[in-house]
């Protein structure tokens, strides 16, 4: 009898919560790059706004951490092994065909579409990109294909593309998951999720300015390897993913714990108010303000996929939003830069914000869905059906 398939519910909910933080962050962004009045402006919503991209980036760290983690714990437990030929083929045939299609798209079709039509001078900070020949460098190009997009975007900054940073993360972080939990043992495998999530707080708190200077002063010169290994660090964030990851370990072996402490609404409130306050305040240092979002992202994690929590949130319309985030991710930049430009010609003219507003959310979050519904179904599935039929591993 066929293994039914693992599924939580109320995931695809979170994942349509953190595309649509995306979303809000960069048309927000690009309203103030172009000087039209944004929210960015207003005092008491700049900061969640602000950080509200990264927020939902770091949602879908966890999420990932999470659920591979406990696929990974499943199959070494059933299997007493982890086939790590199935679990790069199910990545691969899942990530790369949308992430390459990005790439055409980033690549080609949108420089093609700027420089054969004057209406997308209307955009400028795209059109700069665009305009901009070390973007589409060599270097670049070979960054971008081989998976490393977050390290392209610290010089090349390419026009619906540079949305695939997070996605690059998740692929390195893929590499090396499989082979720390084939090689440690239950016992020590928490604590090895744990040590890795301490050194990255620990090399961040080392780069404080006020710890960096007092370490400084007590040495005498600069300890150049502390800027160093920030920097590296900063453009592999694994630790978003090891608290991801911490929630499987403690919520698949320790369940019954999880699902009693869970399921009480009035734990649900606190998790929210808590995220709330800090997406909305700034409270402590940014990065370790981010850390904190992170851990109550997994305390929501767990309260959503608890079915005796009568209080969680479930609508049918964010989870099919959420089923398709991947492609609301990747392509929303695409669809900015065709709205954007007309929506500048047309609407910014006779100064009705109201208008230009309704035009650019409208639009841009109904073709973004269109095209994701569409890639799905007719493009995304067909490697997904491979994945789920010939390398399927639980």
């Amino acid at each position: 009898m066929e293994q039914k398939k693992i599924f939580f519910n109320g995931l695809n909910e979170l994942r349509a919560f953190a595309a649509l933080l995306v979303i809000f962050h960069h048309i927000e962004l690009f309203k103030n790059r172009d000087h039209t009045a944004s929210l960015l402006d207003i005092k008491y919503f700049s900061y969640f706004i602000e950080k509200a991209g990264k927020n939902g980036v770091y949602l879908f760290f966890v999420l990932s951490g999470f659920l591979i983690t406990f696929l990974l714990l499943k199959e070494k437990e059933k299997l007493n092994t982890i086939q790590f030929k199935k679990f790069y083929l199910r990545r691969i045939f899942r990530i790369w065909p949308l992430y390459y299609l990005i790439i055409l798209i980033g690549f080609v079709i949108i420089p093609f579409l700027a420089h054969t039509f004057d209406i997308f001078k209307n955009e400028s900070y795209y059109y700069s990109l665009i305009s901009n020949p070390e973007n589409y460098s060599i270097k670049s190009i070979l960054l971008y294909i081989l998976f490393l997009p977050n390290v392209a975007i610290q010089n090349f900054l390419v026009a619906g593309c540079s949305q695939s940073w997070s996605v690059g993360v998740e692929e390195q972080f893929y590499i090396i998951w499989p082979f720390l939990i084939f090689i440690t043992t239950r016992k020590k495998l928490l604590w090895a999720f744990f040590t890795l999530l301490l050194f990255f707080i620990f090399c961040h708190l080392l780069y404080q300015p006020f710890i960096f200077s007092k370490i400084t002063s007590i040495i005498g010169f600069k300890l150049t390897i502390i800027p160093l290994i920030h920097n590296i660090l900063i453009l592999f964030p694994f630790e978003f993913m090891a608290i991801g990851a911490i929630g499987a370990y403690v919520f698949y072996y320790y369940n019954e714990t999880i699902v009693f402490w869970t399921k009480f609404g009035f734990v649900y409130m606190f998790t929210l108010f808590a995220i709330f306050i800090l997406m909305f305040f700034h409270v402590i240092p940014l990065y370790f303000q981010s850390v904190m979002l992170s851990i109550v992202f997994l305390c929501l994690i767990l309260i959503t996929i608890n079915d005796k929590n009568n209080y969680t949130f479930r609508n049918k319309y964010l989870s099919n939003i959420g089923k398709i985030s991947y492609g609301v991710y990747m392509f929303h930049p695409f669809i900015f830069f065709l709205i954007f430009p007309i929506a500048n010609k047309y609407f910014l003219s006779d100064n009705n914000l109201l208008s230009y507003n309704l035009f650019i959310y409208c639009s841009i979050l109904t073709l973004t869905f269109l095209l994701s519904h569409f890639s799905y179904k007719y493009f995304e599935s067909i490697f997904i059906n491979i994945k789920d039929t010939k390398y399927k591993s639980l």
